[in-house]
């Protein structure tokens, strides 16, 4: 396979359980360039896990430290990012990032995010820790439906629920391909 550059930063959109993270690191690796979670960006700089952040300082401030860190190194960054589920508060932000880079929507249905979450841990938005499965598909959907709006505006959107992770980042490959002039053999 001919070398795959980039010519400009990925961020990966989608709903959590959409596999940014995974995908976001064969991306990268196939494309030898560097890898970021914005999540553990949010850590770092704030020195607290994102549940912490949440049940100390509450949802607001965690979202404006993460609105702050994506704006600021997505100037500056080459590579690929995966965002947290929520990055994408507001229209400033989704065309901040497309101005950047290329914006990819990972599509994963909310049946099969619900099948990825369900019983997971460290998750704030969800939550979910009593809650039962019909609880968790009402939170899934409320929260599906006031982020799509923003997903729906990437450059590239890829159907992500059926195919593995390694696919998945092919696919990407294949449409950057298609758009940025390099080959893929």
């Amino acid at each position: 396979m001919d070398k795959t550059t980039l010519n400009q930063p990925l961020f990966l959109c989608g709903m959590m359980g959409a596999g940014k993270t995974t995908v976001g690191k064969i991306v990268a690796e196939k494309a030898s360039t560097s890898f970021r979670d914005l999540d553990d960006l949010v850590v770092d700089q704030a020195g607290m896990s994102i549940p912490d952040i949440f049940d100390r300082h509450g949802e607001e401030t965690f979202r404006d430290l993460e609105r702050k860190i994506l704006i600021k190194t997505s100037q500056q960054m080459s590579g690929v990012m995966a965002l947290g589920g929520g990055a994408l508060q507001n229209q400033r932000v989704v065309d901040h990032l497309k101005i950047y880079g290329w914006l990819i929507f990972l599509n994963v249905p909310k049946s099969v995010i619900l099948d990825r979450l369900i019983g997971g841990k460290n998750r704030p938005m969800l939550s979910h820790g009593t809650k039962g499965r019909e609880q968790l598909r009402n939170t899934i959907n409320t929260l599906m439906n006031e982020r799509l709006p923003f997903y729906n505006q990437a450059q590239i959107t890829i159907d992500a629920d059926r195919d593995p992770p390694g696919d998945v980042a092919e696919k990407i490959l294949t449409r950057l391909a298609i758009y940025e002039g390099f080959n893929r053999r």
